[in-house]
């Protein structure tokens, strides 16, 4: 096992990810490097909550990649890139708050289900997937979508908005479609850009 400390910018706050399972130099590397990446975006946001918390990333050969209740992120070895990593970051934030960052989005873009109990019975039935309101979705929509995967996807696409751009264009999403050029231009770009600013503004520096 690693240890990697990550001090949340403008606090004296930090975070510590322990990093275990198949650790090797050069996944340890790009697990670091992106967590260094995603709190220099979103430190003001991970800071506001004033308290430090210890994550576990668990690094195995098989499984999904997933964030789990207790704090862990389990990432398969597999073709792991900064995307999938930032994206389960991004599920970890959101869950430190309460989950409530991702369902101020919902209601700030007016996104949802429609019947949310009809798509839990037919799943493939894409008239009953989640509704992106404010559109365009960071990257597109599949039966798998729900507020808490936009907000994951929206914190990732603003991290990395070139690769996002080049998969929501590959998936018949691109942003032209709803004139914007960038992810930063568009309704969920400038709702986490705004969600940062007032966070950043908020929390004292140390």
């Amino acid at each position: 096992m690693t240890v990697h400390l990550v001090r949340l910018g403008g606090s004296i706050l930090r975070h510590e990810f322990r990093i275990e399972g198949m650790v090797q130099p050069s996944l340890e590397a790009l697990v670091t490097r992106t967590i260094d990446r995603f709190y220099a975006v979103t430190g003001p946001l991970a800071a506001s909550l004033g308290v430090e918390k210890v994550y576990t990333v668990h690094l195995e050969q098989k499984g999904g990649n997933n964030y789990a209740p207790g704090n862990r992120l389990n990432l398969n070895t597999l073709n792991l890139t900064e995307w999938t990593i930032t994206h389960e970051l991004a599920h970890a934030l959101d869950a430190a708050h309460g989950w409530r960052l991702s369902q101020q989005m919902r209601a700030h873009t007016g996104s949802g289900f429609l019947f949310k109990a009809l798509h839990y019975a037919r799943p493939a039935w894409k008239v009953f997937w989640y509704r992106v309101g404010s559109p365009p979705p960071p990257c597109g929509v599949d039966k798998n979508f729900n507020s808490l995967e936009d907000f994951a996807e929206t914190v990732t696409a603003y991290i990395f908005p070139a690769e996002a751009h080049r998969r929501a264009e590959q998936r018949g999403y691109a942003y032209e479609k709803w004139g914007y050029t960038h992810f930063h231009e568009t309704p969920r770009g400038q709702f986490f850009a705004n969600l940062l600013n007032r966070e950043a503004i908020k929390t004292p520096s140390g």
